[in-house]
């Protein structure tokens, strides 16, 4: 019966097993959603979610990727690839992709959030020249 799911189907059984923490199975079901709809921006972008919850940093960025460039205007996926970019501790592509979001969503208030601390994390590396 699995097999013979579409795209939709396959989505919502991503989305439950996400909703499970089955993260591995749930991409599983990512997968055979982008094997059938390869442009399906919002697959690539939970695909990415996933791989983020298992700490396969390198990967979600590739599945964020996908995603932004399959739809340049998905707020979602530039904030996720800023918060994977926060996991590494790249604070400066974080403060882009979050730039980004902001750009398309000017009221998405996690991505204000997290930029402005990101700034603030790489204001406070810089010494304060002001001192001298």
């Amino acid at each position: 019966m699995l097999g013979q799911l579409n795209a939709t189907e396959w989505f919502d059984v991503g989305l439950t097993l996400y909703n499970q923490d089955r993260y591995n199975d749930s991409i599983q079901a990512y997968d055979k959603v982008i094997e059938i709809d390869p442009q399906n921006a919002v697959a690539w972008n939970n695909k990415g979610i996933d791989l983020g919850m298992l700490g396969k940093y390198d990967e979600a960025l590739k599945s964020f990727d996908s995603a932004t460039t399959i739809n340049s205007s998905y707020a979602e996926a530039w904030y996720n690839r800023g918060a994977v970019h926060d996991l590494q501790g790249d604070y400066n592509s974080a403060i882009q992709d979050y730039t980004r979001a902001i750009e398309i969503n000017p009221s998405y208030q996690k991505a204000l959030i997290n930029k402005n601390n990101d700034i603030d994390i790489v204001t406070d590396e810089w010494p304060d020249w002001n001192q001298f």
